[in-house]
């Protein structure tokens, strides 16, 4: 039997404009104003808006957010 192993590309995995809002703890307007100043690639499918998980995680490391509520130690 054979094991195949898939490779992902964690480059190009996609989150959508509610969860990366609430992955950032920031408004959707806020995510708007990075869209319309060029500063974040998205895609849309239906009515549903879509970014690189990656370019959300560059955001917090860039510290164009903090980012805290993601580095906090546990309690």
């Amino acid at each position: 039997m054979d094991i195949k192993i898939a490779k992902v590309d964690t480059n190009r995995l996609w989150i959508s404009n509610k969860d990366a809002a609430a992955y950032l703890g920031v408004s959707k307007d806020w995510l708007k104003d990075r869209r319309n100043e060029g500063k974040l690639h998205y895609s849309v499918v239906g009515n549903t808006i879509f970014y690189i998980k990656k370019e959300i995680d560059n955001l917090i490391m860039a510290g164009a957010v903090s980012g805290r509520q993601h580095f906090q130690k546990a309690t």
